[in-house]
């Protein structure tokens, strides 16, 4: 009988140890596979409006073949780990270790295959589904077609049988290279400790994951550009996680442990005695779960965030019903309105100075942008407020502006990655921008660009000394919000007015950013499930650790209620640690990003962080009563 039998043996027998990683590989592969199929799929390509959804699918693919190459190193470990007693019986029996190498690495290796088979079929199965939802949630009248992309099937093989290989080839060598007293008694090396005192690298950890808080939120104070600033902050978090695990939460649980009024308090000296040092030797493993969730939460936060994007967008680019250059009393508006029996909801009127801010006659701006910029009165934006709720209005009217003090009002689709705090020179006045804020005044009216507020003194001043004509924007919002066609229709035809109306949103052109948060959902689903999967195993594996001395304890009159509810604390801890850090991560990450996107995140934050929460729960829930089944 040749190894790869005897591998196939074995994998039978150890199917149920082996299911949750086939499950978590197989949704992995069949969601790689669909997005393998947005970049070959003919039929989706000619949906001309989710081009882009062909490239970012691309790159969605490039960070779960990355996820996955550190996902199945860790289960093939985990899976050596758990049977080293057994290689060590068969070393015993006379059998070579490069024999033994090769029978237990072929069993990975068949373990991945199946994976791979079952996740190519799944994806072939779902595809249709996964487009139809793609293109529904996108609103796409497209009718997608049952299609076996021949490319995706290949790429995903391909790229996968490397992953394996390579796996294989590493556990054989690690196989190989093992003392065989260390294979015997691989159960048994447990809470041990001959490291240093790790309290100085977790305190250290803590402070550069503080900096990399510091450089995301306050990048446009110290002038950090935001690719820069994003880079930076997500390498010092990784590097922080990972130094926090290894020290700091071994010092505070050893703080615990010395107080003994806590210490001897039901059942904390079983569960806290034994967690320190399950925390320690799985330091490396939480951090990288920590890290995992984080990825996992701002993924949802972020598809969230673009999500919203779409359902503002008529707001954002259509504030009022109609829109034009002149008096809100023209005589053709007023009787298109009158033809049309439109009730209208109110009217608006404000003047706007059109002034270059340019510095000494160079073609510069001071705002990254172009110099030419709407200058209005403080007076007016407060009348608008009256009429229509606006982002960021209370902070506006809390802010009381003195003579040759500005505001600067930034459209909210402009992403917010600069400091608009500067001074300028106009004529003879040196106006300063004491704050910014996101807030829709004209939609894409104005050429979609900022507007600087000052006080009516000001303004008025501002008038006389450069001698600048003014204009007025007409605003109008009717009842009917949308029926403005007909009203606009009879403007353009009785005068020179350009109406710009809600009738000519284009909804289409916001379907990719649907694409974008269904994209970012099935994402973030993969990073759940695997989350939920290396938790699973690490505690199973200690599990089995555990179990002679649980044994010990009921020999001694322990009894098995007292053991579980122990077992509920040490597992709940275990989990607890890395979903805290990481909720604290992927809450600074939703200020930072929707602070880009001028949003209030919030509500998406905290819900987000409920239903992970929940769906976290049911992993520990059933860990920790598997982890009973095991140890009893």
């Amino acid at each position: 009988m040749n190894f790869f039998k005897l591998s196939f043996m074995n994998l039978k027998q150890n199917l149920k140890n082996y299911g949750m990683y086939i499950f978590s590989m197989v949704f992995s592969i069949v969601v790689f596979y669909n997005f393998i199929t947005l970049m070959f799929s003919e039929q989706f390509r000619q949906i001309q409006d989710l081009n882009i959804i062909s490239s970012l699918a691309g790159v969605c693919a490039l960070v779960l073949c990355l996820f996955f190459v550190f996902f199945i190193s860790y289960s093939s470990s985990f899976f050596i780990e758990q049977r080293k007693k057994e290689f060590g019986i068969y070393t015993f029996m006379g059998v070579e270790n490069n024999k033994i190498a090769l029978l237990f690495a072929g069993e990975g290796l068949l373990t991945g295959i199946i994976a791979l088979v079952g996740g190519i079929i799944g994806g072939i199965l779902t595809n249709k589904l996964f487009l139809m939802a793609l293109a529904k949630i996108s609103k796409v009248n497209t009718v997608m077609k049952f299609e076996i992309s021949k490319e995706a099937i290949l790429i995903t093989s391909l790229i996968f049988l490397c992953i394996l290989v390579c796996v294989f080839i590493k556990e054989y060598i690690v196989l190989v290279k093992t003392d065989i007293t260390k294979l015997i008694n691989a159960t048994n090396i447990y809470q041990t400790d001959n490291s240093k005192n790790k309290t100085l690298q977790g305190i250290l950890g803590l402070m550069v994951i503080v900096l990399a808080y510091v450089v995301i939120l306050y990048y446009n104070k110290y002038n950090i550009p935001f690719p820069i600033a994003i880079f930076l902050t997500v390498i010092m978090v990784i590097i922080g996680t990972m130094l926090l695990f290894k020290g700091f939460f071994t010092f505070l649980v050893s703080k615990l442990i010395n107080n003994k009024n806590f210490l001897y308090k039901k059942t904390n000296i079983l569960s806290y005695n034994n967690i320190i040092f399950r925390i320690r030797d799985n330091n490396k493993v939480l951090g990288q779960i920590a890290v995992l969730i984080t990825c996992c939460l701002t993924c949802v936060i972020v598809s969230i965030a673009t999500r919203t994007v779409f359902t503002e967008g008529k707001e954002s680019e259509y504030p009022y019903s109609i829109m034009y250059e002149g008096n809100l009393d023209n005589n053709v508006v007023s009787e298109a309105l009158n033809k049309s029996d439109e009730k209208v909801d109110f009217k608006l009127q404000t003047e706007i100075m059109h002034i270059d801010i340019t510095e000494n006659g160079k073609k510069e701006s001071p705002f990254m942008f172009a110099g030419n910029m709407d200058f209005i009165k403080y007076s007016d934006i407060k009348k608008m407020c009256e009429y229509r709720d606006m982002d960021n209005e209370n902070k506006f009217l809390k802010t009381q502006l003195n003579d040759n003090e500005a505001i600067l009002i930034i459209p909210k689709n402009l992403i917010n990655a600069f400091d608009f705090k500067v001074d300028f020179d106009l004529g003879n006045k040196n106006i300063k921008i004491v704050d910014y804020y996101a807030m829709n005044l004209f939609g894409f009216f104005r050429g979609n660009l900022p507007s600087v507020v000052v006080n009516d003194s000001t303004f008025n001043s501002l008038k006389k000394d450069l001698n600048k004509d003014t204009e007025n924007i007409s605003c109008i919002t009717l009842k009917h919000f949308e029926n403005s066609a007909n009203i606009a229709k009879d403007i353009k035809k009785n005068s020179n007015i350009k109406p710009y109306s809600v009738d000519n949103f284009n909804e289409d052109s916001y379907n990719f950013i649907n694409a974008i948060y269904f994209i970012g959902l099935f994402m973030s689903l993969v990073f759940i499930i695997s989350v939920g999967s290396i938790m699973y195993f690490k505690c199973i594996s200690d599990a089995s650790k555990d179990k002679p001395r649980f044994d010990t304890l009921r020999k001694i009159g322990t009894n098995q209620e007292y053991i579980n509810k122990s077992i509920y604390k040490q597992v709940g801890i275990f989990f607890l640690f890395p979903a805290i850090v990481a909720i604290i991560h992927s809450t600074v990450a939703s200020y930072a990003v929707t602070n880009l996107f001028n949003q209030d995140g919030r509500f998406s934050t905290i819900i987000t962080t409920i239903v992970f929460s929940v769906i976290y729960l049911i992993y520990y829930l059933l860990t920790s009563k598997k982890y009973i089944s095991l140890t009893k």
